[in-house]
């Protein structure tokens, strides 16, 4: 593992203030989202559903909703979602199994990993949300509409409560991935198995590798199952498996350093329903919605 903390990370940390100027063909702003509500945005997720198009949810102290919004920044719709609670969403994937388009939502920030715990005053544990994506009339102005959600997924770290702000979901390998936020040697990659039959469930999530990744705030995995991106406040990380790899294993090995756009407080990255792009913004209202290179 050491060779990975060294030959990648080393790299993504030191060059995060100057990069961007010398490679700034490396990404482009597509748009500038409008909707002031989208105020602190955290969760990103290209929309299988609706072309053109992405999802957003905020971070803690809004309401478990969705805003689909058009990669020329309009907001399309907001979706309310039915049996969610807004605790501390920091995350959301897009994946398409078995002909289907599906919604993942990470209920799991816990910055002083406590939640679960059973103490007086702790919140609740951490959740997974999945929902049937579901698709938008074009023709009906700024419609507000309901989605329930299919399958609620509570789950507990074996190692113990964890801050995490990164889920991600490889459909090759049917797993879900949590990518926690600590230093460098407390980070890690946790796995879940993917059931989007059972209503309710209750896991235990096991890390699978060390990621040494300084205080990551995103996560996706490419439609083919075999790029995963992570994305820091400054710029990003690729790491690539082959068909008889594992996470674990490709994790063993250096990953790819790469460029991210200058952004106030940026927690969001998602690749596009090709694999050959990814899209990132940031907290605050009006921010640029930027397309980037997918890293070689």
């Amino acid at each position: 593992m050491n060779l990975f903390f060294d030959k990648a990370v080393v790299p993504l940390l030191c060059v995060a203030a100057i990069c961007w100027r010398c490679h700034g063909a490396d990404f482009v702003s597509v748009a500038r989202v409008q909707d002031k509500r989208i105020n602190e945005s955290s969760g990103l997720a290209i929309s299988y559903q609706n072309p053109n198009a992405i999802w957003i949810h905020n971070d803690s102290g809004d309401k478990p909703r969705l805003f689909l919004v058009g990669l020329d920044g309009a907001t399309q719709a907001i979706v309310e979602v039915v049996g969610a609670e807004a605790c501390d969403w920091e995350d959301m994937c897009s994946f398409q199994i078995d002909g289907e388009s599906w919604l993942l939502i990470g209920d799991v920030g816990d910055n002083l990993t406590r939640r679960g715990n059973g103490l007086p005053n702790s919140l609740p544990a951490c959740r997974l949300y999945l929902l049937k994506e579901p698709a938008i009339p074009t023709a009906n102005g700024l419609p507000t509409i309901s989605c329930d959600v299919s399958s609620t997924i509570t789950f507990f770290y074996r190692d113990g409560p964890a801050n995490c702000e990164g889920v991600a979901v490889d459909v090759e390998r049917k797993e879900i991935l949590l990518l926690t936020k600590s230093l460098p040697h407390k980070c890690g990659l946790y796995r879940l198995p993917l059931n989007t039959r059972d209503v309710r469930q209750k896991r235990f999530a096991s890390k699978i590798a060390d990621t040494f990744v300084l205080f990551a705030t995103a996560l996706d995995i490419s439609p083919d199952g075999r790029t995963m991106v992570i994305g820091t406040m400054f710029n990003g990380l690729a790491v690539t498996r082959t068909p008889a790899q594992t996470w674990t294993d490709a994790l063993t090995e250096p990953g790819t350093a790469f460029n991210l756009p200058p952004r106030l407080q940026g927690e969001t990255i998602c690749f596009d329903t090709t694999g050959k792009w990814l899209y990132v913004n940031s907290e605050r209202s009006g921010q640029p919605l930027w397309r980037v290179n997918k890293p070689k």
